[in-house]
Order: structure tokens, then C-alpha cells, then sequence
């Protein structure tokens, strides 16, 4: 008697949702940005003139991209391993730079990237590599 038993660890799972989450706040702040309210049009003065719909369209873009990375990684795709682990090296090197900004906020972000990275890197055999 043979059982293919599939071990599933919490930690892709927890990097599967992180990015799902991330991917839902884009998504909705890409929206919120399309729809162009007095909020967006407020932050759009603040920011030199700067097209919010336009940004807006790149950050639901981006948004959707990033609900199919975790997708990919809850699934054990081997391409949502590579593609999470861009995305949490990405997420981290740009958090650096709002460390002075918004500290809390960043220092979060930068920990919960860390989270992400040690996630699918300790956990790269349940992709199916070594």
C-alpha cells in the first residue's frame, strides 16, 4: 500500500498569503487611484502633477500580478518560488528607502519580506527543487 502523502509546511503557506495580501492592498489602492476621489486628487497636487490615473493603472497591474505569484507559490509552482522570492527581494531593497519616511511602516514590511524570504528559501523542496 503506497500513500503520496503531500507535505505542506506553514511557512509557504504564510508566503503564499503575504503576497496575496500585498497583492489585494495594490489592487484596491490601484482602484482607489483610477476613480480619481478629492483624496487622490489631493495626494495628486502633493505629488507634483503626477498622473494618479496612470499610477493607478500600474499599481492594478501590479496588484494582479501579484495575487498570481500567490497563487503560484500556494500551489508549490516551482516559477511562484522564483517570481516570490523577486518579489519579497524587490519589496525589501525598496522598503530600505522609505526607512526614513515611515519607520514603523517600513521596518514591518522589511521583517514580513525577511518572513517571505526564509519561507520559500528553507522550504524550496515542497516546489519540487532541491
Amino acid at each position: 500500500m503506497s500513500t503520496n502523502i503531500q507535505l505542506r509546511s506553514g511557512w509557504v503557506t504564510f508566503a503564499a498569503v503575504m503576497a496575496g495580501i500585498a497583492g489585494v492592498y495594490n489592487i484596491l489602492s490601484g482602484i482607489a487611484a483610477i476613480a480619481e476621489s478629492d483624496r487622490t486628487e489631493e495626494i495628486a497636487e502633493v505629488l507634483y502633477g503626477v498622473d494618479i490615473s496612470a499610477w493607478g493603472w500600474f499599481w492594478l497591474i501590479l496588484g494582479i500580478v501579484q495575487v498570481v505569484v500567490a497563487y503560484l507559490i500556494y500551489a508549490r509552482s516551482t516559477a511562484g518560488l522564483y517570481l516570490g522570492l523577486v518579489w519579497a527581494f524587490l519589496s525589501a531593497t525598496l522598503t530600505v528607502f522609505l526607512i526614513f519616511q515611515a519607520p514603523l511602516w517600513a521596518l514591518t514590511v522589511l521583517a514580513l519580506d525577511v518572513l517571505v524570504i526564509y519561507a520559500l528559501c528553507s522550504n524550496a523542496e515542497e516546489f519540487g527543487t532541491t
